[in-house]
């Protein structure tokens, strides 16, 4: 007797814990994910002189994680720390990475982050998946906009519950997927040579 309710204890407790999670803080610390193969490589005229950031979200939330069984019961996860230099980080990176100079005379980068959205599917262990959307400028020292565009990169992972970790592993994959798509385009390629 004393075994089954041992047993009957520990599926009660198991059965606890993966039917709710708590809302997480997570520090946004910037780390390059993708291969440097996957840069797209500029022009040897390409150059920036300066990339401004902006954070134009309206809240500290990053998404919601809640358990795979039990989507409805869903828990915040926030984000703390200086957002706006975890964004210029990954763009200054990426920049170096695709081969754009930092020099005086070429045009500003203007950044701003849009929308941030993660999602955590909790079980034993946790999937992730995080979306970042920002919009892209380039504006001559005179100040005439050269080139703008809104990029969106995706991410996903597997991994424990919860990690920090592994929400910045995600939404940094995912920064660098959007910055790729920029240096990707034809147009930008163009303007970062031909904007002055």
């Amino acid at each position: 007797m004393r075994r089954v309710i041992t047993s009957g204890l520990a599926l009660l407790v198991i059965y606890c814990a993966s039917s709710t999670v708590n809302s997480v803080t997570v520090p946004l610390q910037y780390k390059t994910m993708a291969t440097p193969a996957e840069f797209p490589s500029a022009q040897s005229c390409a150059s920036v002189s300066r990339v401004d950031v902006t954070d134009k979200r309206t809240t500290q939330t990053l998404g919601v994680r809640y358990p795979q069984e039990h989507k409805s019961m869903t828990a915040d996860v926030m984000s703390s720390g200086d957002v706006a230099a975890w964004l210029r980080s990954g763009v200054e990176a990426a920049l170096k990475q695709g081969g754009v100079a930092m020099k005086s005379g070429g045009p500003v980068l203007h950044v701003s982050l849009d929308n941030i959205k993660t999602d955590e599917s909790v079980y034993r262990r946790a999937t992730y998946g995080a979306r970042v959307n920002v919009t892209t400028e380039l504006v001559s020292s005179s100040g005439r906009s050269c080139w703008h565009d809104s990029v969106e990169g995706f991410s996903e992972n597997y991994g424990y519950a919860g990690s920090a970790e592994n929400y910045q592993e995600t939404l940094n994959h995912a920064l660098d997927r959007a910055m790729i798509r920029m240096l990707g385009s034809g147009e930008f390629k163009r303007a970062v040579c031909d904007c002055g």
